[in-house]
């Protein structure tokens, strides 16, 4: 199977919608959590600490998947191979 490679921003939107999608269905209402901006003073909504560490394993592993199962790659740092 040719690698198939795909812009880079589609790639990483793809693979964080998958990830977020999974991050909310397993935190719930404890996937978001509401801090201050130390540079505006503005609030904004983040992870909390232990919904991003799930997020990233998650994002890691959709990447991975892309890669190894279907062969789909960023065209990130594309080389000819």
């Amino acid at each position: 199977m040719a690698k198939i490679y795909i812009d880079n921003s589609r790639f990483m939107g793809f693979v964080d919608a998958i990830a977020t999608n999974f991050t909310e269905l397993n935190y719930g209402a404890d996937t978001w959590k509401e801090v201050q901006d130390g540079l505006s003073k503005n609030t904004c909504i983040v992870f909390t600490e232990e919904a991003q560490e799930y997020y990233n394993d998650v994002y890691d592993e959709v990447e991975t998947m892309l890669n190894n199962m279907l062969d789909i790659h960023s065209n990130n740092n594309f080389e000819n191979k």
